[in-house]
């Protein structure tokens, strides 16, 4: 009797099937007061968690905006990147990134998108360029589906990029 419950039992703990997730964990800010659940927050700190783990950074999110289905853009406390899904490798990959000191001023309205003009010491696409330490001026657009959502990016960029410069000027 006793080995037919402890077989029942450990036959339904080895179920093959996955678990299906419904929804991203809850995004628990940095001040870590738990606030109601945001699936946008829960789905920018999950699209990050992917960014960052294949490149080693500890980043902490801030926002993103969904450019298309395979591309997004995301703001965290010391960068900003643009990210795409690659299908081959089953993976996001970041297209680009640039930290916030490397921002010469804070981006503008183009189109329907915003324009960030930045300068950087390399070109990630070239790796022999970083060995020289010349700056150069880049420019990258952020392209958005609606106007409403260009505002609210460049809300956001605008907040956070007014933060990291009034931080630098305490130190």
């Amino acid at each position: 009797m006793i080995t037919y419950t402890i077989d029942g039992i450990h036959h339904h703990t080895q179920i093959d099937e996955k678990i299906l997730v419904l929804r991203h964990p809850r995004y628990i800010q940095p001040d870590k007061i738990i606030r109601p659940y945001n699936s946008t927050q829960s789905e920018g700190k999950y699209l990050l968690g992917e960014v960052i783990r294949h490149n080693h950074w500890n980043d902490i999110y801030y926002h993103h905006s969904l450019l298309t289905r395979k591309s997004t853009f995301i703001l965290t406390d010391q960068r900003c990147l643009l990210s795409e899904y690659d299908d081959v490798l089953n993976q996001w990959k970041v297209e680009w990134s640039h930290v916030y000191q490397d921002i010469e001023k804070i981006p503008s309205i183009m189109d329907n998108g915003i324009c960030i003009i930045f300068t950087a010491y390399m070109d990630p696409n070239a790796g022999i360029s970083k060995f020289f330490k010349n700056r150069r001026k880049k420019t990258r657009m952020v392209t958005l589906s609606t106007p409403e959502e260009t505002q609210l990016l460049l809300h956001e960029f605008r907040k956070r990029y007014h933060y990291i410069n009034e931080y630098r000027g305490f130190s």
